[in-house]
């Protein structure tokens, strides 16, 4: 058993389209829910920080810095795939803004995604234009201090219409042969490969000395929507119970997209902390 436990954050999937589109709840509202609900660390959704530039990065610091709320990751859905070159450059461009915002707020890490499955690309060509893509950012991100933290991830409800390029385990484990030995780090979902019948605990045996964080978010096996962590299908006395046995301590961030507000949040919050609570005694 590890003797240092994880830290827990907040993902609010669930209010993105109420930041972003509705605008019926501010960022300001969200950074003080968490205060209220005990939570030392917050994962900051980059599109959250993207309308005032560098004021908004500044104000945002200054505010977590008065809320005493630490930053895991900043979480970012670039399209890495898109199939005109330019369009590929202008999302390594937001990217790198992505990691100077992360190194202003103090987060470590920054989630990246591989792009769409865009009809015509190829495995081979798709494998080369994510890892050279990794590559180049984790190499801009190190003298700022902060990873980039592939996610084995299925679409951004926000941004995507298709499924991630690696939304199968067997795809997504050949990108990661690519830059296993690299500076690209991990952040490991837990529910995105129920969405085609597959396991995240079947890649802790080899990702797990690279994970930085880790999204808890729960569901049923071949539905897209959340549900409350520990009402779905994903084993997770399997998962933090192997997390544990490798001596895992880094960030469990709750990646909230459940339908039952702050009443099913808490339900999940209280069910990871007690996962937290048996496996690292």
């Amino acid at each position: 058993m590890a003797n240092s436990r994880p830290t827990i954050s907040w993902l609010p999937v669930r209010l993105f389209e109420a930041v972003l589109v509705d605008r019926s709840v501010s960022v300001e509202d969200w950074l003080r829910k968490a205060s209220d609900f005990g939570l030392a660390a917050v994962e900051m959704y980059n599109a959250f920080l993207q309308n005032g530039g560098r004021s908004t990065v500044e104000d945002t610091r200054l505010l977590l810095d008065r809320l005493g709320l630490k930053v895991s990751m900043v979480t970012c859905s670039p399209d890495l795939t898109h199939p005109d070159i330019e369009a590929r450059r202008k999302e390594l461009a937001s990217m790198e803004r992505a990691i100077q915002n992360a190194a202003t707020l103090g987060a470590k890490a920054v989630r990246c995604t591989t792009g769409q499955a865009y009809p015509g690309l190829s495995e081979e060509d798709g494998l080369q234009i994510v890892s050279d893509a990794l590559l180049r950012l984790a190499e801009y991100a190190r003298p700022l201090d902060v990873k980039i933290a592939l996610e084995n991830h299925y679409r951004d409800r926000m941004c995507m219409e298709l499924p991630d390029f690696a939304h199968k385990l067997d795809v997504w484990m050949k990108l990661f042969d690519r830059i296993n030995d690299s500076a690209v780090m991990v952040n490991l979902d837990a529910s995105n490969p129920a969405m085609v019948g597959e396991s995240a605990l079947d890649l802790i045996p080899v990702v797990g000395s690279k994970m930085v964080s880790m999204h808890a978010s729960d569901r049923k096996i071949g539905t897209y929507p959340h549900t409350v962590i520990g009402e779905g299908d994903v084993d997770y006395d399997g998962i933090f119970g192997a997390l544990s046995e490798i001596g895992y301590s880094g960030w469990v961030s709750i990646e909230d997209g459940q339908p039952d507000g702050d009443a099913g949040f808490q339900r999940s919050l209280d069910n990871v902390r007690h996962l937290i609570a048996k496996y690292w005694n």
